[in-house]
């Protein structure tokens, strides 16, 4: 654990408005020091990577995370997450709207932070991978 650091009572939830918000120091605080990010481009290990990994150019097509519903299985300080998500594309000239696609985030945590991070397009599955599939249990947002 990283003593310097203060522990965050809900991680998962400061990780979305983190990059929402390009806090990018924010963002590296929930995570835990081996952090691995299964990108949809590949993985990426550590914090540094993580930072780079989350930081978005200004311009063109950007991408704002909507929590729907989260379901946690021991994230008192270890376990698993999945929240399921909307990820709503805007134009940052201007804002219009670009589309929208519902998806998973599947989260694993150690010592309430963010171990490991990984995206599914089939909210199903990452329930079930996540083992939440027979009788999850969801957080209200």
């Amino acid at each position: 654990m990283r003593a310097s650091t203060p522990l965050h009572k809900d991680p998962v939830r400061e990780f979305i408005r983190a990059f929402n918000e390009r806090d990018l120091d924010a963002f590296v605080a929930v995570l835990d020091p081996e952090v691995e990010i299964h990108s949809m481009k590949g993985l990426v290990k550590g914090v540094e990577g993580a930072r780079l990994w989350a930081t978005r150019k200004r311009g063109g097509v950007q991408q704002t995370i909507d929590l729907e519903q989260l379901y946690e299985g021991g994230t008192e300080a270890d376990g698993r997450a999945v929240a399921l998500i909307m990820r709503r594309w805007h134009w940052d000239e201007g804002g219009d709207h670009a589309g929208e696609d519902a998806m998973a985030w599947m989260f694993e945590l150690r010592e309430h932070r963010i171990r490991s991070w990984r995206p599914f397009e089939d909210r199903a599955e990452a329930l079930r991978r996540a083992g939440f599939a027979r009788s999850p249990r969801p957080r209200s947002t």
